[in-house]
């Protein structure tokens, strides 16, 4: 684990430039790269592991020097948006993702991000078209869960609730979610779970993510059943959660803050 000043992250938002010791991972990535410099892919290497350790601003540095020395490598573009994302630079995040989905556009990711993107701008239509394409590219059960679960709450925000639910023909009760808590409220969707079991009262020893995750799916649920004001309870309950963990820049906290700045504005 990379070692960060304390006393300097304190006094900085998450993405911004922090002074850090490197660890035994990164000295091996900068080893390389004293050895080989043009090498985009080790550039890449380092955001990675940069990425790991919460330094998303160094970490997309590290893509946009690899970008300078290849390109036309769509991976690279997919990896900086996915920080972009991070520092909450949803246009550039994007930007970034359309071209990726030039480049390689049979990376699952990469619409998956670009749908999320999206929606996070609230430009829902072109959501919609870029998780329509990754549900076609889902091979995998995990897939499957995590863009129908963005893909139904799209649908729902451009009012076509027959859409939505058609997508739920995809989810099985038989599924193996692993630790994929999404599962959970895609039962909902479905009818299968009532929406006071998908997120207890009581969330002491539950994962921050979880509560978020799941969290976030409920606060859309109710939104569109009409019960706004249990919706705007658990946006600023996921808020919390998030302003206390490492889950600022989990989705669905991401997306939780989107809504609560313009249900104020509303």
């Amino acid at each position: 684990m990379i070692e960060r000043k304390l006393e300097q992250a304190l006094e900085v938002t998450p993405w911004q430039h922090i002074a850090y010791e490197p660890d035994d991972e990164l000295k091996e990535v900068e080893t390389k790269l004293a050895a080989d410099p043009e090498n985009a892919r080790l550039w890449m290497d380092k955001g990675l592991v940069l990425a790991k350790n919460s330094l998303y601003r160094e970490a997309e540095e590290c893509y946009a020097h690899a970008i300078s020395l290849a390109p036309f490598d769509g991976i690279l573009y997919r990896h900086r948006a996915h920080r972009f994302l991070s520092q909450w630079r949803f246009e550039d995040a994007r930007a970034d993702f359309v071209i990726a989905s030039r480049l390689i556009p049979e990376n699952w990711d990469v619409w998956y991000h670009l749908g999320l993107s999206n929606f996070l701008l609230g430009d829902y239509k072109k959501a919609a078209a870029a998780y329509q394409r990754c549900l076609e590219l889902s091979t995998k059960e995990d897939e499957l869960i995590a863009v129908c679960d963005w893909y139904y709450m799209t649908e729902l925000r451009l009012g076509d609730k027959e859409a939505a639910k058609k997508l739920l023909d995809n989810i099985h009760e038989n599924f193996d979610p692993g630790d994929n808590a999404d599962y959970r409220r895609l039962l909902m969707y479905k009818g299968v779970v009532n929406p006071e079991d998908v997120l207890p009262k009581d969330i002491a020893g539950m994962k921050p993510l979880d509560v978020v995750t799941l969290g976030f799916g409920l606060s859309n649920y109710y939104w569109y059943n009409g019960e706004k004001e249990k919706s705007n309870a658990l946006i600023d309950r996921i808020l919390e959660v998030g302003d206390s963990s490492d889950c600022y820049v989990a989705f669905g906290y991401l997306a939780a803050k989107v809504d609560k700045t313009n249900r104020a504005k509303a």
